[in-house]
């Protein structure tokens, strides 16, 4: 027998090889194909005979590597990463509700009286912008002053009351009246009202001094 025979042995070999590995993926039966053809390549035909024995059935080859292929490829599938919405800004915490509220608490009172001045103090309190000292300085104290300021303007009342009810009796002289240092004069208490008209609206501008700088939260 001559090489050619040896050859013609290889290649039917390999050709029923190729035949059973068909369903097997290309990757696969190409490896397989070429390892084989590198053993039977350069022996005569005792030598391939043997060698075709020793490997067996192709069939039964391409029914291993069937056996040693995964169905499929693995995939691996990463946990969606839980991703918190991002919260919407409060319309409380930008710097267009924090100037409206300053120049409501100025000049809300003006527009209407005490009532709008409440209100101003309540859109101060709602935002975020300023600090709690801040707030409290200016809603407390022109609220202070007005407070104290009406309790005043009663007590001038009361006490201007008496002293026309009693001036006909025995009661104190106009003089005696107008140099008592516990009755204010026209002219301290003309002082106080200006300083609680102008403090008002001096509290909200002074919160929007206090904001320059600050940016939405």
């Amino acid at each position: 027998m001559t090489e050619s025979d040896a050859k013609a042995l290889r290649e039917q070999y390999l050709a029923r090889l190729d035949e059973a590995m068909r369903g097997l993926p290309h990757g696969v039966a190409s490896d397989i194909r070429e390892g084989i053809s590198e053993e039977l390549e350069g022996l005569d035909v005792v030598e391939t005979e043997a060698r075709i024995a020793r490997l067996g059935d192709p069939v039964a080859i391409a029914r291993e590597a069937q056996d040693e292929v995964p169905d499929g490829p693995t995939i691996v599938v990463a946990p969606p990463v839980a991703v918190s919405p991002i919260a919407p800004r409060s319309a409380t915490a930008t710097r267009g509700f924090a100037i409206v509220a300053a120049l409501t608490l100025s000049f809300g009172g003006f527009l209407l009286p005490v009532l709008g001045w409440f209100v101003g103090a309540v859109l101060v309190t709602l935002t975020s912008l300023w600090k709690t000292w801040e707030k409290v300085t200016a809603i407390v104290v022109p609220f202070v002053f007005g407070a104290l300021t009406l309790l005043l303007l009663q007590f001038m009342s009361f006490t201007e009351f008496a002293t026309s009810g009693s001036s006909s009796g025995a009661g104190p002289r106009p003089d005696e009246v107008a140099n008592n240092p516990l009755v204010p004069s026209f002219n301290m208490w003309h002082v106080m009202f200006i300083l609680g008209f102008v403090l008002i609206p001096a509290s909200g501008l002074w919160l929007l001094w206090r904001l320059r700088g600050r940016t939405a939260r």
